[in-house]
């Protein structure tokens, strides 16, 4: 894979293609996280 049309970051895609679907799950994931942790610490 010359490029990596998922992310930005090309040089790192053309190592790893996985891994811009990869990140894109785990911000996904870890935005969630975040929130839920927000909204739980503000509810109790």
């Amino acid at each position: 894979m010359k490029n990596c049309k998922l992310c930005h970051y090309s040089e790192l895609c053309n190592s790893l293609p996985g891994i811009c679907i990869l990140l894109q799950y785990a911000a996904v994931v870890l935005l969630i996280v975040v929130l839920a942790y927000l909204f739980i610490t503000q509810e109790l």
